[in-house]
């Protein structure tokens, strides 16, 4: 204020914790755009969401009876990708009462960029729009929630009717975890009478599957989210009967306590008044002053600097900024958080009930949307064992036959405990057993591509042991069949050793080793065949030389027997011819 005072045009809302002052201080000046001035801090975590759009949540197609809702692919894309917790703060309240400024600069402080907003009787929103980007929200115990704002089409604009708005009320009720009704004065009858919709919610909402009683609402309140009344362009003192203060709290209750009379109009109040504080136990209220005095500013409050508007207004909605990004409750059905899948699902569930004519029928929504978060459940537990799979396909892969067991049955102890994770209710059997199916289809195909790469390890094991035995038998190294044996064997006990343990791996090595002693074999009879030739060759040369050498000396003998004899006859016949003459000489 004091900054005001001394002439300078911005005047920043106060900051709602440290957190928010680090990162406003951490914010570069020149982010901010010239006409802003200083930006509003709040307790979000961080200011990426101020780069965001509205985008259609649940939209329109066709005119008229043949009108359609329908939740939009851009929204279902952007809900797949949040966690929880989500929180959904959806703002509604009559048209042209100024929701979206409230919207725009209030809660998310952009300008120019925000949820559409027009200066006629027009109603600007139609149907459910959501901003594209979630504010990370810092709760008073720490924990980080994803809020998401939510705008609605106006009630009671031109172009609608009373059940086109009831069923806006609805979706927008039972879509949020914080519902925000913008109504501007004062919480009056008038007021009261605005909010006459809500009598309409036991038309249109049931608690119930398959239930055809008529729904009484007596447990509205534990679907229902927490309520906040914003009260703008409040004017009146805060005070009760005897001139004491009150909060804004005191003030909602005491205009919802019943009043006297039996008038069918005091009646129907009341019955607004009854409904209200049984359906919306967690329940508060903000009033704001009127944001500046200069009426023909209010048609530009969009892209109004924040040092323009009156400081009293600004101290009020650091309030209500800081209760609403404080204390938004994470959106859940039966106990169990919704992730940003469900709530997609229990949108298009609602916006199917609609268009069939149907109430919106808690139970059933529920169990289409827990039907299919446990299929995505599924899904992802798959996923998780499919990505366990690759990965010791790539780092691990061949395995023994145990070991890959081993694996398996890790993975799937993991894959179930990831779908007990992110499953909601108690009766998993026929997921649990879908998911069984799953797995052991996928561990077959890990057993066959385990068995191919063990098959080749095993072939090129066998190939790289056995090489210097075939180098051997090629170099003619082994004289015997039985020296090569005995290397072989000597190698095979060395590839049993090498090799994993699956059922391809006394295949393959007897295979290999098969077709490797034929071929040894082969060449070591071979061998022994060409050894053998060789050497009977050299003996028939010795035979035949030997009998050369034989005939020879039989010829040379004969030779010289015959001259012997000769010699002989020649001697006998002197010694006759020597008797002879010694006879004549006689």
């Amino acid at each position: 204020l004091s900054r005001r005072k001394r002439g300078h045009r911005s005047c920043a809302l106060p900051l709602l914790n440290q957190r928010g002052s680090d990162l406003l201080a951490q914010t570069p000046s020149a982010a901010l755009a010239p006409h802003q001035g200083e930006e509003m801090a709040g307790s979000a975590a961080d200011e990426e969401f101020k780069s965001g759009k509205g985008i259609v949540f649940i939209g329109m197609e066709g005119e008229g009876d043949k009108a359609q809702f329908n939740v939009s692919d851009e929204a279902k894309e952007f809900l797949e990708t949040l966690q929880p917790p989500i929180a959904i703060a959806s703002i509604v309240g009559k048209y042209r009462t100024g929701k979206s400024f409230l919207v725009n600069r209030m809660l998310l402080d952009v300008v120019g960029n925000g949820f559409q907003v027009g200066a006629t009787v027009n109603s600007c929103t139609k149907g459910l729009w959501m901003w594209n980007k979630p504010l990370k929200c810092v709760q008073a115990d720490g924990t980080v929630v994803n809020l998401l704002i939510v705008d609605t089409e106006g009630i009671g604009s031109l172009d609608a009717d009373a059940d086109h708005d009831a069923k806006i009320f609805a979706l927008a009720l039972l879509l949020s975890s914080y519902f925000i009704y913008n109504s501007v004065g004062s919480i009056d009858e008038s007021a009261l009478n605005s909010l006459s919709l809500v009598v309409e919610l036991t038309k249109h909402i049931r608690t119930q599957s398959g239930n055809d009683a008529p729904e009484t609402g007596e447990t509205f309140s534990q679907f229902f989210p927490a309520f906040l009344w914003v009260v703008r362009d409040f004017a009146l003192r805060l005070e009760d009967g005897n001139g004491d203060p009150i909060s804004s709290k005191q003030y909602l209750e005491a205009a919802l306590t019943p009043t006297q009379g039996f008038s069918e109009g005091a009646e129907v109040k009341n019955r607004i008044r009854r409904m209200l504080l049984a359906f919306f136990p967690d329940r508060d209220c903000v009033t704001l002053k009127r944001p500046i005095e200069d009426e023909s500013q209010l048609q530009k409050l969009d892209t109004i600097d924040w040092g323009d508007l009156r400081p009293e207004f600004v101290e009020q909605v650091t309030g209500l900024r800081k209760k609403i990004y404080g204390s938004s409750p994470p959106k859940s059905l039966n106990g169990k958080n919704l992730d940003g899948h469900m709530i997609g699902w229990l949108a298009e569930a609602y916006s199917k009930s609609i268009n069939e004519g149907a109430s919106l029928n808690i139970g059933d929504a529920w169990a289409q949307v827990a039907n299919s978060r446990n299929t995505k459940a599924v899904e992802e537990a798959v996923s998780l064992y499919s990505k366990l799979a690759a990965e010791c396909k790539h780092s691990e892969m061949p395995l023994a036959s145990k070991d890959l067991d081993d694996r398996h049955n890790d993975y799937t102890n993991r894959a179930r405990k990831l779908l007990r994770q992110n499953s909601v209710g108690d009766d998993l059997d026929e997921f649990t057993t879908e998911l069984n199916t799953k797995i052991l289809g996928e561990y077959a195909l890990l057993k066959d591509e385990n068995e191919k790469l063990a098959r080749e390890s095993a072939l090129e094991i066998a190939k790289a042991t056995y090489a210097p035995i075939a180098a051997g038998v090629d170099s003619h190294a082994y004289e015997t069949f039985k020296v090569f044996e005995s290397a072989r064997l000597k190698a095979k006990q060395e590839m049993l050793a090498s090799v994993p343990d699956t059922p391809v791996k006394t295949e393959v090595l007897a295979c290999f080793m098969e077709s490797s002693v034929s071929e040894a074999a082969g060449k070591i009879e071979s061998k022994r065949t060409l050894d053998s030739e060789a050497e009977m060759t050299s003996l028939k040369e010795q035979v035949s030389a030997a009998q050369h050498e034989a005939s020879q000396t039989k010829i040379q003998l004969e030779k010289e027997t015959g001259e012997l004899k000769l010699r002989e006859e020649h001697v006998r016949q002197d010694l006759e011819k020597t008797k002879e003459s010694e006879q004549e000489a006689r």
